[in-house]
């Protein structure tokens, strides 16, 4: 392998190089390694620090987002001084500070059904920082009809996970149906750990360091980490051979809209006519985060603060059509069915208040 590592890159790299069974060949395939990394969020943002600290020499980051205060607890490469600034623009400055001979293309958009497959096309590794099951699953089939070698990451709470989808091992071979956007709580509503993300991309960034040098890695074998006992457990996950192989992607990967019943915007129409109350189970962190239904004055009823039936009359009072609604639908929905005995008409906001963003 020729060596064409700049002298700046060798000495910035020195300690690296120093490591028992890696050398120059190792970090010149890293620094002629090109990586596309799916989203500049908790996950994503320690992910590509630990790339570019490393050595990787090119870095691509699609992102259509802006720097909103409530990221930097766990977006570790924007500050206060960002916010409302492209993430893309943002990432990109601070990884050429941390590696000044990296090459940064800025993807500012989203990644869709229409541009999935050219955008992997001749990556030599995808990692997926992204928060929703609609992008993951367009990601991994993205990459199994490329080719393309994939780092899979999630984070919850205080634990997450990590994978490396290769060698025909891939998420549908774990999880072969996308599961709906509302069967597991996201990060505004269940609350995430600000280092607990730094970890799994940190591990994210491993996984893709050890690949594209060379080094042993096990495709399929998933990784999971809970930050609240300091423990980690492992298991493999292998190709199932009944598994039809993705040639194609699907032409939407949207959750199904139910069209039984009133829209949302028909039943928030009622609540401004007057003709319906609107509740909101949400936690007060979570008016924080988005509050964009408070000009309807929704009565605020944390479902944590929900001890009994007496809790729920003492705020819906002489309210008859009561309008419920949470952060994405779970929990407005299992409230509905809880309390239908109540004397009230519950009516569930379907998607809940991220359905109307």
């Amino acid at each position: 392998m020729t060596v064409t590592l700049p002298d700046s890159e060798l000495r910035r790299t020195a300690r690296q190089l120093a490591l028992p069974g890696w050398g120059i060949e190792q970090q010149q395939r890293l620094f002629n390694s090109h990586v596309l990394v799916i989203g500049g969020g908790g996950l994503g943002c320690p992910a590509m620090q630990s790339l570019a600290s490393a050595g990787v020499g090119h870095i691509s980051i699609i992102d259509d987002d802006t720097v909103d205060i409530t990221n930097i607890h766990r977006q570790i490469l924007f500050g206060a001084d960002d916010v409302g600034r492209p993430k893309v623009e943002v990432a990109a400055e601070r990884l050429r500070q941390l590696q000044p001979d990296i090459t940064v293309t800025t993807l500012n958009k989203r990644l869709t059904v229409d541009n999935a497959v050219e955008i992997l096309s001749g990556v030599d590794l995808v990692l997926d920082g992204s928060d929703s099951f609609t992008t993951k699953y367009l990601v991994a089939d993205a990459a199994e009809i490329t080719g393309t070698p994939l780092v899979w990451g999630t984070v919850l709470r205080f634990r997450g996970d990590v994978c490396l989808w290769t060698d025909g091992v891939g998420l549908r071979d774990l999880f072969p149906v996308q599961p709906t956007g509302d069967s597991i709580p996201d990060c505004a509503t269940a609350g995430v750990l600000g280092a607990t993300t730094a970890t799994i991309g940190a591990m994210m960034a491993t996984e893709a360091i050890k690949f594209l040098s060379g080094l042993p890695t096990k495709p399929g074998r998933m990784l999971s980490y809970d930050a609240l006992t300091a423990t980690t457990r492992s298991f493999t996950v292998v190709a199932d051979p009944q598994r039809p192989r993705v040639t194609a992607l699907q032409p939407d990967y949207a959750d199904a809209v139910c069209a039984v019943g009133p829209s949302p915007e028909e039943l928030l129409d009622s609540v401004r006519a007057g003709h319906a109350t609107l509740l909101d189970l949400r936690e007060p962190h979570e008016w924080l985060l988005d509050d964009s239904l408070a000009e309807l004055d929704p009565v605020r009823l944390p479902l944590s603060a929900v001890s009994g039936p007496e809790s729920v009359r003492g705020a819906l009072g002489g309210a008859q059509r009561v309008i419920v609604h949470c952060a994405s639908g779970v929990r407005s929905a299992e409230f509905c069915r809880t309390w239908a005995d109540l004397g009230y008409e519950l009516v569930d906001l379907p998607g809940g208040i991220n359905a109307l963003n």
